[in-house]
């Protein structure tokens, strides 16, 4: 659960070298120690995808900058 909005799901996940850190919509972020990167690598069935030239320009095209605080995307 999220500290700040207390919010249960719809995070974004990033892994920066051993670590995995999780993102909420309203822009709080943690490091996550029970994710491994092996976990992390499990959960992404393909290694293709968009990457940004910063993790700042990342959350905000994603949406994770918290300019979607207190919203669930289903």
């Amino acid at each position: 659960m999220c500290t700040a909005c207390r919010a249960r799901r719809d995070w974004l996940l990033i892994n920066h070298s051993r670590n995995v850190w999780i993102v909420c919509r309203c822009s709080n972020q943690w490091l996550e120690p029970e994710i491994s990167r092996a976990d992390f690598d499990a959960l992404i069935a393909t290694p293709d995808g968009t990457t940004y030239p910063s993790v700042e320009q990342g959350l905000a095209a994603l949406g994770f900058d918290g300019a979607f605080a207190g919203t669930y995307l289903d």
